[in-house]
């Protein structure tokens, strides 16, 4: 491995930026067709915005949601940029914006920080456009997708930043961890990851000599100081920190939501290192993983990668960390996942490889990894494609629902995630990305659902009386055979007394058959609309 200057012959600057230019087209292709994109979280986001953005008022949804910015001040990356595009855009066009831009910031900030690290636009560019798909943006935490990218173009910026007095520069740092911080708290600790493997530096120091260690702490302890100085304001001033809703007397609380770790199991873990490329099928996934590491392998064997020491050995040990990690904790989820993606874009950003050492054959590698980056990019269309059918399914059966109706959602569930006959990205390695799309109906058909994100000190939205005792601030879907189950009460408390509480009954993943009671033995319903995707049910009052 080497960290010298690069060497050797380069394609023109306007072919790299060619290749690049169509790399990023590719990603955000299939917004091209598929109008809802089909992203776990987004459609609850989309609701929430709705009403963030004053679309609500005039109609029932304004007893039920209102905006309160005093409620969080991180993980408001989206909130913020969506109403700087709303002004601008029409609502069906701010949804695919906002993916857009979540795609690409990630290679964009790649590309900019590998830059700062090694001079130049290079091939290797076109390729970090495969890290833009990956499990944060397929779940739609697109707040903590946002954070990332912002992080990367932070931390290139702060390469520049090395002429400038020691206290500047920590002013500097600050006020970029600030930002970060309302982006979201987790692209603030990427920033200081990424701080602490630019510090450590480029080429491995000399830790055996008591002046190189005296001088990395004192570097680590600055960084650390600059980003920690944010999260000291957020815990003292702020009103409601992330995870309050988990609190008793906090609202509604969902199991398991405190703390949790993943499944001991091999598969499990490999899976989770996986997050930074994975999307909705394994095969494909295993593909990419293939293209995207075959050149710095090879490079790696030749002697020709050129590698920033403290950004790659950093990212081999988040690597390691995050199979310690627990999956939940305070009321955020998917933790085990967050340090394998910012794992994932520290090494990208940290080599460089060298092969080939000709012109026509870089151009030859450019070309192959936008045929990658092609591929992965007509799959996920072909997804999207595929599961606008449920969307227009649940959009159909919605069509009767009067403005101001509660509506109660339950799933058929096979007893299997991985049952083959789901269609293609109906389940995404386990996780049920539908899940969030009933959560349309408060855009469409102006209705209360449950489960619209509403969490203390991450959404600055309230869920106002008597709604509340129907919400949760973040959570699951009951199956059918939770309905009228005590014992799902601890996860789901707007199930007591539902019959007298809702209007409406939407069933959906209604095309694949529910492993143990069915929709027919569920007493105090009437059939109002039945599509493959979703049905509808009248509640009968008791």
């Amino acid at each position: 491995m080497s960290s010298r200057p690069s060497v050797g012959f380069h394609p023109p600057r306007r072919l790299i930026a060619a290749l690049v230019g169509l790399a990023a087209i590719a990603v955000v292709a299939p917004l091209a067709v598929a109008p809802m994109p089909y992203l776990w979280d987004v459609p609850n986001h989309l609701a929430r915005l709705w009403v963030l953005l004053g679309y609500a008022k005039g109609t029932p949804v304004a007893a039920m949601y209102q905006p309160d910015w005093s409620l969080a001040w991180t993980n408001l990356g989206l909130d913020h940029l969506g109403m700087v595009l709303g002004q601008v855009l029409p609502f069906d066009a701010l949804g695919p914006a906002l993916v857009a831009l979540s795609l690409l910031i990630v290679p964009a900030g790649l590309i900019v920080l590998n830059r700062a690290l090694f001079g130049g636009p290079h091939i290797w560019h076109v390729g970090l456009f495969l890290l833009a798909w990956n499990f944060i943006v397929v779940g739609g935490l697109l707040s903590f997708q946002l954070g990332l990218g912002c992080a990367l173009f932070a931390a290139a910026l702060d390469t520049r930043l090395t002429g400038l007095s020691r206290w500047r520069r920590f002013a500097a740092r600050a006020a970029m961890a600030t930002g970060l911080m309302v982006v979201h708290v987790f692209g603030l600790m990427f920033f200081l990851l990424l701080l602490v493997g630019l510090d450590v530096g480029r080429r491995r120091p000399p830790v055996e000599q008591p002046i190189a260690r005296r001088l990395i702490v004192r570097r680590l302890v600055y960084a650390t100081a600059a980003c920690v100085l944010p999260v000291v304001a957020l815990a003292l001033f702020a009103p409601r920190l992330p995870g309050a809703h988990v609190v008793p007397g906090a609202g509604a609380q969902f199991k398991a939501t405190m703390l949790q770790f993943p499944p001991p199991t091999v598969l499990e873990h490999l899976s989770i290192m996986l997050t930074p490329l994975k999307t909705y099928d394994l095969v494909p996934d295993l593909l990419t993983v293939f293209a995207i590491m075959s050149l710095p392998v090879f490079a790696l064997l030749r002697g020709r990668l050129q590698m920033h020491f403290g950004l790659f050995w950093l990212a081999v040990t988040l690597f390691v960390l995050c199979h310690f990690v627990p999956s939940t904790l305070f009321g955020t989820g998917w933790i085990e996942k967050r340090l394998p993606a910012m794992a994932g874009l520290m090494w990208a950003a940290s080599v460089r490889p060298q092969l080939p050492a000709t012109v026509r054959g870089q151009v030859l590698v450019g070309c192959l990894l936008l045929g990658a980056v092609i591929a992965r990019a007509a799959f996920i269309g072909t997804v999207w494609s595929g599961q606008q059918a449920a969307v227009r399914d649940l959009r159909a059966v919605s069509a009767t629902i009067e403005p101001g109706s509660a509506v109660l959602v339950a799933e058929q569930f096979t007893g299997s995630v991985s049952d083959p006959r789901a269609p293609l990205g109906r389940y995404a390695h386990g996780e049920p990305i539908f899940r969030h799309l009933p959560t349309l109906l408060v855009i469409w058909r102006q209705a209360f659902v449950p489960t619209v994100f509403s969490a203390a000190g991450k959404q600055p939205l309230k869920v106002l009386p008597p709604w509340i005792q129907l919400a949760v601030p973040e959570g699951g879907t009951p199956n059918l055979d939770e309905l009228d189950a005590p014992e799902a009460l601890i996860d789901f408390h707007y199930l007591a007394d539902w019959r007298r509480r809702f209007h409406y009954l939407l069933v959906i993943n209604a095309d694949l058959p529910n492993v143990g009671r069915q929709i027919g033995d569920v007493p105090g319903i009437r059939e109002v609309a039945v599509r493959p995707f979703a049905r509808l049910y009248r509640i009968d009052k008791p």
